[in-house]
Order: C-alpha cells, then sequence, then structure tokens
C-alpha cells in the first residue's frame, strides 16, 4: 500500500471508532473495550450512583407497547422529557460493537421507540446499571486454544405479547472470542 498511497506509521492502534484495543502477544489475544463510552452513558443518565444489576434484563419481563388511553396528557408530557431514543441508540451502538450480552434487551427495546411507558424508560435504565457493573469486561479475541467455529441459534417462538411474532438470536465464536451476534 505504501507504493501507491502516503502512509505514516503512527505504532500499535489503541482506539479506533471509540473501541480501545489491548494486545497481549504473550498470550495472543486482542481484547475490544468501550469503557469510556460506557462511563459515559452512565454520566449522561445519571446513574452514578446506582447500584449496577446482575442481568440486563429481567428474564421473565415482556414489553408491550402501552395502551395510549391508560397516559394522560401529563404523562406523556412527562415522558417525552426523557431521552428514551437517545438512550436506546448508545445501547444499540455498544451492543453492534462490543457488547453481545446486552443484545436481546436492546433489541426489545428498540421495538418501542415511538411508544413507550416509564416501565419501558426504567427498563433501559436497568440496562445502563447492568453495564455499570460490567464496563471493565473486554470482548477478547485469538488465543492458544485450538480454532474452532462455533454457532448457537435460539428463538423464543411467538413470544412478543402485541404482534406474537418470534424473537430470534445467533452468536458465533471463533477459537475463544465471539466473532458475531445479533437478535
Amino acid at each position: 500500500m505504501s507504493k501507491i498511497w502516503t502512509i505514516s506509521v503512527l505504532g500499535e492502534a489503541r482506539f479506533c471508532v471509540g473501541i480501545a484495543i489491548f494486545c497481549n502477544k504473550e498470550a495472543q489475544t486482542i481484547s475490544l473495550s468501550q469503557t469510556a463510552l460506557i462511563d459515559r452513558i452512565i454520566t449522561q443518565f445519571g446513574q452514578q450512583d446506582a447500584y449496577p444489576t446482575k442481568t440486563p434484563m429481567d428474564p421473565g419481563l415482556k414489553l408491550r407497547c402501552p395502551n395510549p388511553s391508560d397516559m394522560t396528557s401529563n404523562d406523556k408530557l412527562e415522558l417525552s422529557k426523557y431521552l428514551y431514543r437517545s438512550l436506546v441508540r448508545c445501547l444499540l451502538y455498544l451492543s453492534v460493537t462490543s457488547c453481545p450480552d446486552i443484545t436481546y434487551a436492546v433489541q426489545q427495546h428498540s421495538q418501542f421507540l415511538d411508544s413507550y411507558s416509564y416501565v419501558h424508560w426504567g427498563m433501559a435504565i436497568c440496562v445502563v446499571q447492568y453495564l455499570k457493573g460490567t464496563c471493565e469486561l473486554k470482548l477478547v479475541l485469538g488465543g492458544r486454544n485450538p480454532i474452532s467455529l462455533v454457532g448457537f441459534t435460539n428463538s423464543d417462538w411467538a413470544n412478543c405479547l402485541d404482534t406474537r411474532r418470534s424473537v430470534g438470536g445467533y452468536s458465533f465464536t471463533l477459537g475463544s472470542g465471539i466473532i458475531s451476534w445479533t437478535t
């Protein structure tokens, strides 16, 4: 490439698009982390003093669209002050880039961007509180383990309370690190 373009060699990459990169040559691994972004989200949404939660979403919780007739005009006005869309957007970026553990919860919240309630807001804040407790975790790729491709998939089979649609998801690991995931 240097024969065609002018290239500056700046050393090993430490950050790329807000993702911190840690190389461990002895263990032959690369770790990806977004601690700075998670800390910014915690601060932006006022969760500095909150206790971390153990899971990003209550396993038995099923979110559904709120009934507009159940909400007063004051409720609608108060809810418009919450930055629900902004929070879900931040969480979506994290789930796609380096936090596969919150993917299902974020997928659930992203369905209600146009009609959410206090329950949706509270559960989205629970995801932030979960990230507060797990912000030091890293996505680790590589290693000395034998390289094998392993895939997992699952579906909840018509579990949406509003549409009766299914939610499916998958994850693929190569060696010891997850390389692809979605819900």
